[in-house]
């Protein structure tokens, strides 16, 4: 009895001298994420875009900007809503590119003291739907860690924040529900199912684990049915980050090839990858590309990087993404007659648009 009255006062606890039974303070931290919430809040911001249509020729000219006919007008604007995470102390928003895309203002409204102030874009990325905003680094002191995605299982709890509908800094709760997901959005598709509330005005606005550090990205929702959102994990995000404040774009690596993938999506999830036969079938090349100098032909089978198989177009795509644009890769491919062949390709800088011809799956 003597040690048991010396635990409870040490511990602050009244509970064991009168038997009532306590809960284990593991338990008790996962009946409530109001901490976590407390203190991801003010590094979430609520992002109101405004684009302006104008009146007339889009064209102008001196003459017209003059005479008025050009002038927007408050009836020729929209408006939307999102969300975004504060990443650093130096004024970056991280949020998605088609919450600010075609906006003529972006207004970015915080937690703390409800202030609100205008944005600048530092960049933006279409193929990732990701965007980097900035603002006075005043009102950036409460930046989110961001974490390791990676290291994310399925059935880890999360927690959503941002503006549904209009509703400041709401918070949600749920689970990862799958890792990897392509939803055909594009070529880097790899998001996190989550089954957390995620809808229209979340965009933008961070998952969070339960150590309080950013891990995705909320983007989408599924028009299947409700409970079911997607997010950009955090590791792609990095990356796209990190080019844009050093270049205001994203430098990707290119091959300069165009690909076909041997087995579906179908075929990959159902363990198919069994049966030996896998990989992206080289269909064209771009002559004096990286891939055609280091001596890829039409039909070789590319069925790994590295030490890593490649499954597929979409996993031939996330591996070039996390590479830089002067890597080297070690490739492993198939030539029919000729079995199993290794190379070294140096790739390059995706080059401008307009500067090669539009092909599907050209990578």
């Amino acid at each position: 009895m003597k040690s048991q009255l010396v635990s409870c006062i040490l511990g602050g606890c009244v509970a064991l001298l009168l038997g009532i039974p306590t809960e284990p303070a593991q338990s008790r931290v996962l009946t409530s994420f109001s901490h976590i919430a407390k203190d991801a809040i003010p590094g979430v911001v609520n992002i109101r875009t405004t684009a302006y249509a104008a009146a007339g020729d889009p064209t102008l000219d001196v003459y017209q900007f003059f005479l008025g006919q050009g002038v927007p007008k408050k009836s020729d604007s929209t408006s939307s809503v999102g969300s975004g995470v504060i990443i650093d102390r130096k004024g970056h928003i991280l949020t998605n590119h088609h919450v600010i895309k075609d906006a003529n203002l972006i207004e970015v409204l915080f937690a703390k003291n409800k202030i609100k102030v205008t944005a600048k874009v530092v960049g933006s990325d279409p193929l990732t739907d990701l965007a980097l905003l900035q603002v006075s680094s005043k009102y950036t002191k409460h930046a989110l860690d961001l974490g390791d995605s990676d290291r994310l299982e399925v059935g880890d709890v999360v927690l959503a924040i941002g503006n549904p509908f209009g509703y400041a800094h709401t918070v949600t709760s749920g689970i990862i529900s799958a890792k990897g997901r392509v939803i055909g959005t594009g070529p880097y598709d790899n998001f996190l199912q989550t089954d957390a509330a995620i809808h229209p005005g979340n965009s933008g606005g961070p998952l969070i684990d339960m150590r309080g550090r950013v891990i995705g990205i909320n983007t989408a929702v599924s028009a299947d049915g409700p409970g079911i959102g997607f997010a950009i994990p955090i590791n792609a995000a990095k990356r796209v980050v990190k080019d844009l404040v050093a270049h205001g774009k994203v430098r990707r690596p290119w091959m300069g090839i165009v690909g076909k993938n041997i087995l579906s999506r179908d075929d990959i999830e159902s363990g198919a990858l069994t049966g030996g036969v896998y990989g992206v079938i080289v269909s064209n090349l771009i002559v004096d590309g990286p891939a055609y100098k280091a001596g890829l032909r039409i039909g070789d089978l590319i069925m790994g990087v590295g030490d890593r198989k490649i499954t597929d177009m979409n996993h031939l795509h996330k591996l070039l993404h996390s590479k830089n644009p002067a890597d080297n890769l070690k490739v492993k491919v198939y030539r029919r007659g000729k079995g199993f062949q290794n190379m070294q390709v140096s790739l390059q800088e995706l080059p401008k648009p307009g500067e090669l011809p539009i092909e599907k799956d050209l990578l």
